[in-house]
């Protein structure tokens, strides 16, 4: 039988969403809808959706009702199955089922990827091996970046981009002034520099950002000729976006502050932006101006034992893409 599935708030749904109890009926009639037989199903961890793997063959995606991400991440996944050049995991399926109550629910299923996410390998792997994955990731993301996005594009990949534009716009520097970790006086001087950054954020110039570029959506395999990328997986916090976007994540998570990989990520990127001295500038903004920017900035900051607030734009850039990045 069909559950009742009550999410009113985000603390219900961070109660429920990776309970297997709560989704089992929901589970089996999308997997009778899809002609999926299995026998093991395990919850999969550290997700803001219900994600299940099914006999470790398929991966199910159920969306939080507390985001709009469906539609684009669907569009996505099935276009980048024929781009050689950007691995990701085959869909095998995808629409929406109603519970009990007649309330519909997004679904996605992907295959299973036996692939290691890199922050499991990240300890053991020698530095060259680390560079390599990075290089490997800045190809990615640049053939990413060079997908035309009309095929992509809607009414709402627009109003989502713009939305967060202006909630972050308005909220991202008070959120840390408040915090402690900014000292308010920059805070004038940064929300001008989000305002030049947002000024010169065209449509036409945008690009298909995955958003979330950690250490632990890149799943990793080993080859002949070393570990490569087998597939970035996650593309729930994709955007229409400008392509900084994608910094702030690959710095802190991927990168983990360390030089040497960020080096090897622009160098094949763009090797152009290692002589762009415009671009910490750019890097400060759009960590700002990220979704989850603000929260990472603080974490890092909290993590480094501050007690006194960043008084500068110039240490900001420091933290978040230090000078010894550049020629």
């Amino acid at each position: 039988m069909l559950p009742s599935i009550r999410v009113d708030s985000w603390d219900t749904w961070t109660r429920v969403y990776n309970d297997v109890s709560v989704w089992q009926g929901l589970i089996d009639a999308i997997c009778a809808r899809e002609g999926i037989v299995y026998r093991r199903l395990d919850p999969a961890s550290a997700n803001t959706n219900a994600v299940f793997l099914l006999d470790r063959e398929f991966a199910l995606k159920i969306y939080s009702p507390f985001w709009d991400e469906f539609d684009l991440e669907r569009a996505l996944l099935q276009a980048l199955g024929a781009e050689e050049r950007i691995p990701v995991t085959e869909v095998v399926g995808c629409g929406r089922v109603a519970d009990a109550d007649g309330v519909s629910w997004n679904y996605l299923i992907t295959r299973f990827c036996p692939a290691r996410p890199y922050s499991e390998l990240r300890p053991d792997l020698s530095g060259e091996e680390a560079a390599s994955l990075a290089a490997q990731l800045g190809r990615t993301v640049r053939a990413l970046h060079e997908l035309d996005t009309s095929r992509f594009v809607s009414s709402s990949t627009d109003r989502t981009w713009n939305k967060l534009l202006s909630e972050r716009r308005r909220d991202a520097v008070s959120e840390l002034v408040a915090a402690g970790a900014l000292d308010r006086t920059i805070a004038g001087p940064l929300e001008a520099l989000l305002d030049e950054a947002i000024a010169v954020d065209k449509p036409e110039s945008r690009v298909v950002a995955h958003g979330d570029l950690g250490a632990d959506h890149l799943l990793c395999a080993a080859a002949e000729d070393g570990w490569r990328i087998e597939a970035l997986i996650d593309f729930g916090d994709a955007k229409i976006g400008v392509p900084e976007y994608e910094w702030m994540p690959v710095w802190l998570g991927f990168c983990g502050l360390n030089d040497q990989l960020a080096r090897a990520f622009l160098e094949a990127y763009d090797a152009d932006l290692l002589g762009d001295r415009e671009f910490p500038g750019r890097a400060v903004a759009w960590t700002f101006l990220h979704d989850f920017g603000g929260e990472e900035l603080l974490r890092l900051w909290r993590e480094r034992g501050r007690t006194s607030p960043i008084d500068s734009i110039e240490e900001l850039q420091s933290l978040l893409c230090p000078p010894s990045l550049f020629r």
